[in-house]
C-alpha cells in the first residue's frame, strides 16, 4: 500500500513542471550537452539532444518514482542490489563555513566547522558520480557554496564531465557582480535562494549576520542584478528559485514575499518550518490555543507534530512513512563523510568515509569550534550554545567508493527498518523533524477549528 505524501516545500504553481519544462526547453544550452558535442562533434547533435532531454524527464520522474517503488516492495540488501537503483543526486559540501547565524539554524546547537572542500577530493567525487551515472550534483549542505573561491571552476569541471544538473543553495550575501557572472559562465543549471521575510525588519531579525551586519536591502539588490545580468548576458541558465521559510513572523508576509521576487526570480516557493535549534514557532499564540484545545476535545494525550500550510490548512502527525531520502541521494561533507540524509546537519549517523581525513582529523575541527566559542572569537559569539555532534554509529575506518557505500550494509540497514515501520530504532531518524517523513492528516483551516470550538 502506498500512502499519501505531503511535501514541505509549496507555491501557487506547479513548480516542478515549470521546472521540467525549462530544463528541457532549454537542454540546447545545457553546458554538459555543449561540451559533449564538442568532443562528438556537431554531426549527431539532434540526437545527441533527444538523448539529454529523456534522460532528463527519466531523472525527474525517478525522483518520486523511485523511492516509491523502493519502499512499495521493500527494497534493501540483495533485493536493493539486484534493482540497479543509483543515487539520482549527490550532495557535495565544497564549504561548511557560513556567514550567517541565522536563529533557527541548527548551526547554532551543533558545532560546525569554517571548512572549504579540497580539489583533489572534490574531482574524485565528481569522477565517482560520474561512473555511477548520478546525473546531479548539489554543491553545498551545511554551508554558503559562494564562499568557496573554486565553486565556478567546480561547476565547469562538473559540466564537463557530463553531470546532467548542477545546483547550489546560496545566501546571496556574497553574491556581487563578478561571482554573478562567474556563475552565468560556469554551466551552473539551478540556483537556489534562501531569503526569509517580506520585510526588511523581518527578514534582518531572521538572517543575522556572523561577521558583519546583513543588509536586506543589500541581498535583495544582488539578486535582482542577478536577473539582469543574466538578462544582459542572453543566458538562461542558471534557472533561479527562492524560498521562505513560514514561521509565525513570516507567515503574514508571504503576498509581499511574492511580489519581491516575482518579477526577478524564476520560481518564488515557501518552505515548512522545521526546528532545527532556534525553537521558533511556525504557529501565532492563538493558533497554538486552538491547536491546544483541539487536542484537548479529542482527548489526545501528546500533542502530535503539526503544520499549517501556506493556505493556513492544519494538519496533525498520524505516524512515519518511510523516508524518501534513502534513496534519492548521499551528502559528502567537505572532508569526505559521508551521510544519508540532509537532515542529519551534524553528521551524526555516517555511513562510509571517501577520503582518510574524515576519520583522522574530522573531530578536531568540530572540537576547534567549541574552543573559539569559549574564547569569544568574532563571528562565534552567536553560537554560544553549540555542542559537539553526537555519533550514532561508527563505521570502519577505511576509504570506500560513492558505490560501495550506497549499497553497503549500512545503508541497508537503515532502508530494512524504514520499510519494516522500525523507524525509532534509528537514532537520527527517531528525532528527525524533516516533514516529508510524516503522515499528515488535515484537521481543517483555523477558521473552521475556531468555529467548530465555538459550538462544544
Amino acid at each position: 500500500m502506498i500512502l499519501e505524501r505531503k511535501y514541505s516545500i509549496e507555491s501557487d504553481h506547479d513548480s516542478e513542471r515549470e521546472r521540467v519544462n525549462y530544463m528541457l526547453d532549454n537542454m540546447h544550452l545545457n553546458k554538459a550537452y555543449v561540451h559533449s558535442l564538442a568532443r562528438i562533434g556537431t554531426g549527431k547533435a539532434e540526437h545527441v539532444l533527444i538523448e539529454y532531454k529523456e534522460n532528463y524527464q527519466q531523472y525527474r520522474r525517478a525522483w518520486r518514482s523511485n523511492p516509491r517503488y523502493a519502499i512499495q516492495h521493500a527494497l534493501h540488501n540483495e533485493k536493493f542490489l539486484k534493482s540497479g537503483l543509483m543515487p539520482l543526486c549527490v550532495d557535495i559540501e565544497v564549504a561548511s563555513s557560513c556567514n550567517l547565524a541565522c536563529q533557527f539554524c541548527y548551526r547554532q546547537w551543533i558545532a560546525t566547522p569554517d571548512k572549504l572542500m579540497h580539489k583533489e577530493l572534490y574531482y574524485a567525487i565528481i569522477d565517482q558520480c560520474v561512473e555511477l551515472g548520478v546525473p546531479s550534483i548539489k554543491l553545498n549542505w551545511r554551508g554558503e557554496s559562494l564562499l568557496h573561491p573554486l565553486l565556478p571552476e567546480f561547476i565547469d569541471y562538473a559540466k564537463k564531465a557530463g553531470i546532467l544538473e548542477t545546483i547550489i543553495n546560496t545566501n546571496a550575501v556574497t553574491l556581487d557582480e563578478a561571482r554573478s557572472k562567474a556563475l552565468i559562465k560556469s554551466g551552473l543549471d539551478l540556483m537556489i535562494y534562501s531569503f526569509d521575510g517580506g520585510t526588511k525588519t523581518t527578514y534582518e531579525k531572521m538572517r543575522v549576520g556572523r561577521f558583519k551586519e546583513n543588509r536586506f536591502e543589500d541581498v535583495y539588490a544582488n539578486i535582482r542584478r542577478f536577473a539582469r545580468l543574466r538578462q544582459e548576458m542572453g543566458a538562461k541558465f542558471p534557472r533561479t528559485k527562492i524560498q521562505m521559510i513560514l514561521t509565525e513572523d513570516t507567515f503574514s508576509e508571504q503576498e509581499r514575499f511574492f511580489e519581491l521576487f516575482s518579477d526577478c526570480v524564476d520560481d518564488v516557493s515557501v518552505k515548512a518550518y522545521s526546528e532545527r535549534g532556534g525553537r521558533l514557532s511556525d504557529l501565532d499564540e492563538q493558533t497554538h490555543k486552538i491547536l491546544g484545545n483541539y487536542f484537548q476535545e479529542r482527548g489526545i494525550p501528546k500533542s502530535p507534530a503539526h503544520w499549517r500550510d501556506l493556505d493556513g490548512n492544519l494538519f496533525i502527525s498520524k505516524g512515519r512513512l518511510p523516508c524518501e531520502q534513502i534513496y534519492q541521494r548521499l551528502m559528502v561533507t567537505y572532508d569526505g563523510r559521508v551521510s544519508m540524509c540532509c537532515y542529519d546537519w551534524g553528521s551524526e549517523y555516517p555511513i562510509g568515509y571517501l577520503d582518510t581525513q574524515a576519520f583522522n582529523y574530522a573531530e578536531r575541527d568540530y572540537e576547534a569550534v567549541l574552543d573559539k566559542v569559549r574564547r569569544g572569537k568574532k563571528g562565534f559569539e552567536l553560537l554560544s550554545q553549540v555542542k559537539m555532534p553526537a555519533r550514532y554509529i561508527a563505521p570502519p575506518q577505511e576509504v570506500q567508493t560513492l558505490k560501495e557505500i550506497w549499497y553497503g550494509d549500512i545503508l541497508n540497514n537503515v532502508r530494512r527498518m524504514h520499510c519494516e515501520g522500525h523507524i525509532e530504532n534509528i537514532p537520527i531518524c527517531r528525532r528527525c523533524i524533516f516533514k516529508d517523513t510524516y503522515q499528515w492528516v488535515k484537521v481543517g483551516p483555523i477558521n473552521e477549528i475556531q468555529q467548530s470550538g465555538d459550538h462544544c
